[in-house]
Order: C-alpha cells, then sequence, then structure tokens
C-alpha cells in the first residue's frame, strides 16, 4: 500500500474512533438529563432563531450571547429537540480537533507525535465527554485549533498571505463561538510579525494586515447587528455582568468548588433594596444594565485590591489545578486527574524540547494561548471547561516530549528556518 494511502487509512482509523468513543458515551449516558444542563439557554435561542428568526430570548438578551453556537444548534436540529443529531454533529466536529491536533504536531515535532497527539485528542476522558454536551466547549475547541493551526502554516507558507487571510477569518469564527478569545489577537499580530522574519517587511505589513481585516470582516455583520439592536457595536452585553459576577463579596462563597453560578445567586441575594431599584431602572436598556454592573465590579475591585489579586490567583489555580472545577463524583476525578496529571507533566517536557530545537514560534504560540487565557480567568474566572480547549496543545506537547523518548533526532516536517 502507497505511504499516501497507508496514512489516510490511518486517520481514518483514528477519526472513527475519536466520532464513535464520543457517539457512543453519550447514547449511553443517555438524554434524560441533557437537556436540563444549565447551558440549555442555548437550545433556547436555537429554537427562537428557527421559529422567530431572532436571537433576543426577551428584551434583554438581544446581544447577551455571541451567535455561533446557537446557529450550529438550530442548523443540525432544525429546531427540534434532537438529541441524537446534537451527538452526532457534536461527535463529528470532535473529529475536527483530532485533525488540528494531528497537523500542528507534525509541524512542531515529528510524524510519530502526530499520530500519538491524535490518539491522545480521540481519546481523552474529558473531550469524550464534554465534546458532545449541550453546551459551546466542543466547537469553541475545534474552531481555536483551525485558528490556530491556519496561524502556524502562515510563515512556512509559500502564499503567507492567503495563510493568513485564512487565520483571521478562522479566528473571527472562534470569537464568534465564544469572545474570551479576543485577548489573542494582538499577540497573534505581534506573533505574525516576528514569526515571519524571513518574509522582507514590505510583505510583512499585508500578511500582518491581511490577518486583521480577515478578522474584523467575519465580525463585522454581529457588530454591526448589534449597533442597530443594541446601540453599541460589541460582541456581548455580557462583560459588565460577567465582570461583576468576578468580583464581588459572594464570589468566591461557592465558586470554585461549586459552580460560579452559586456565588452568583449568593451576590443577588446580598443586594440591598435600593440596589435592586437601581437595577431595575437600568433594565430599560440592556447595555445600560451591562454599565452597571461593570460599575459595580470596578468599584470593588478599587476599594478591595489585595482581595481582587489574591482572588486573581485563586481563579487561576482553579482553573489549571488536577481537581475538576466545579468538583464532581470520586470517579469522575480520578478518570479526569489520571489523564490530565501526566499530560501536564510531559508538556512541559514538550515546551523544553521546543525550545531546546529553537523551535520559537512554537513554542510562542502556545504560550500566547496560555497567557491570553490566564488573563481572562485572572479578570474574570474559569471552570475546567473554560480552560479545556488549552488540553489540546498541552495534548501535543505532551506527544512531542512522548515521540522524543523513542525518536530524539526527529525533526518537525517543515522548518522554520
Amino acid at each position: 500500500m502507497p505511504d499516501r494511502w497507508r496514512h489516510l487509512a490511518g486517520f481514518l482509523t483514528v477519526a472513527f474512533l475519536a466520532g464513535g468513543v464520543r457517539f457512543g458515551v453519550r447514547v449511553a449516558r443517555g438524554d434524560a438529563t441533557f437537556w436540563e444542563q444549565s447551558y440549555g439557554f442555548y437550545f433556547d435561542l436555537a429554537q427562537k432563531l428557527v421559529r422567530e428568526h431572532t436571537f433576543c430570548l426577551d428584551a434583554l438578551t438581544c446581544a447577551y450571547w455571541t451567535p455561533l453556537y446557537p446557529v450550529f444548534l438550530a442548523l443540525v436540529t432544525g429546531g427540534e429537540r434532537n438529541f441524537l443529531s446534537i451527538a452526532a454533529a457534536q461527535s463529528a466536529v470532535g473529529v475536527v480537533t483530532v485533525w488540528c491536533a494531528y497537523h500542528l504536531a507534525r509541524l512542531w515535532f515529528s510524524a510519530p507525535a502526530g499520530w500519538l497527539a491524535a490518539v491522545g485528542t480521540a481519546l481523552y476522558p474529558y473531550f469524550v465527554v464534554h465534546d458532545t454536551a449541550l453546551q459551546e466547549t466542543g466547537l469553541y475547541t475545534a474552531t481555536v485549533a483551525l485558528a490556530t493551526l491556519a496561524l502556524a502554516l502562515v510563515p512556512v507558507s509559500s502564499h503567507p498571505l492567503r495563510q493568513a487571510l485564512l487565520a483571521g477569518s478562522l479566528t473571527g469564527v472562534a470569537m464568534l463561538v465564544r469572545p474570551s478569545l479576543a485577548p489573542v489577537v494582538p499577540l497573534a499580530l505581534g506573533w505574525l510579525w516576528w514569526s515571519c522574519q524571513a518574509i522582507s517587511s514590505n510583505r510583512r505589513w499585508p500578511v500582518v494586515g491581511g490577518y486583521a481585516l480577515a478578522l474584523l470582516f467575519v465580525l463585522l455583520p454581529w457588530l454591526a447587528r448589534n449597533w442597530l439592536v443594541v446601540g453599541r457595536p460589541v460582541l456581548t452585553t455580557r462583560l459588565g455582568h460577567s465582570l461583576w459576577i468576578a468580583n464581588n463579596p459572594q464570589t468566591f462563597t461557592h465558586y470554585p468548588v461549586e459552580s460560579i453560578d452559586r456565588s452568583t445567586a449568593a451576590a443577588w441575594a446580598a443586594m440591598t433594596p435600593a440596589e435592586l431599584a437601581e437595577v431595575e431602572r437600568a433594565t430599560r436598556r440592556e447595555t445600560d444594565l451591562d454599565d452597571w454592573f461593570r460599575a459595580r465590579a470596578w468599584a470593588y475591585i478599587r476599594s478591595h485590591p489585595g482581595a481582587t489579586a489574591w482572588g486573581a490567583c485563586r481563579k487561576l489555580g482553579a482553573a489549571f489545578w488536577w481537581q475538576l472545577n466545579p468538583v464532581k463524583g470520586r470517579m469522575e476525578q480520578l478518570i479526569y486527574g489520571v489523564s490530565y496529571v501526566p499530560v501536564m507533566l510531559l508538556a512541559g517536557v514538550g515546551l523544553w524540547l521546543l525550545g531546546r530545537r529553537k523551535n520559537w514560534p512554537a513554542l510562542l504560540l502556545c504560550v500566547a494561548h496560555v497567557l491570553a487565557f490566564s488573563v481572562v480567568t485572572a479578570v474574570f474566572w474559569a471552570h475546567t471547561s473554560h480552560r479545556s480547549y488549552l488540553d489540546v496543545y498541552f495534548i501535543i506537547l505532551a506527544a512531542g516530549a512522548l515521540a522524543s523518548f523513542r525518536r530524539p533526532d526527529a525533526r518537525p516536517l517543515l522548518s522554520w528556518k
């Protein structure tokens, strides 16, 4: 069998394994509690989109959530409560993540590392379970991985401008799934300029500008729609509310051991009658309400700088810790810990290997993702599901480390020099 066909057969096997195990686990768990998760509002939005052609759940949630995951659910289900359709579609999305992990590991390390990363991503327990949950995590993980792969290929592409346009477009798509990717953008622009040193400066500017313009082009329709609907060209009107949730006296009453929703309920319960009256007046406009919560959050931060700094450390610790956040059952925790801890330890070795081999573009791209996520987490908060998209890159680094133990002389398929 020619190498090309052997390679294709191998990846199809891994792809069927990834999709099959995700779909099988979701079907085995059943749909008894599938629709009752705290992310059920996404399906409510999908139904609104199909039946009423609007993203407004009520007068104050017209731009609260970004649109891509509800659109995905609407396309998959047609607005009907079709459990199997969602499970099948999101299992396929998980295969896309596996494909990206395979190619990134080949690019950064070697072909054996690519296969290890693909199998590792296919069978990673957290992905197997959560890729098919009724939440945007699986789609976000896949779109960020696609954007990262496209970006990583820019410096080695024979058509860097075209590749940068693709990378910018995919970054915009990922931000329309979850806007918390936004801090990556300035880091990506700097990374592009630095990593394309082999390109003359008069050609580098179009590459960097092309990435930015493609990103803006994808985001522009949603920004324009929000300008018309809520009066402000924003990705979301939830930033102020989210900032308040993460920075108030009740934030750590339940979080991170329990869901941040429990702490939010406690914060609402602690409001004075005067504050509740102010909230009532602010509900006349969606942006006014968001501004009110933002002002309350900044007032708390200014009044409690020490508690805010310590809270940021606690949020980061909870996000990267080996225990699930919020805490789950003993068996779930055991499975998660047994998979997550070795990956993280080996990822450190993989990061060291990238530095030793002077593969700075790959190393810095991984660091950029971790840094951007850490900034968002320190200011806001994160559960394990929010951080899980980074596990793709930890698995890739771990695969590179494992492959180097057997073949220390293996090299990436494409050179950065």
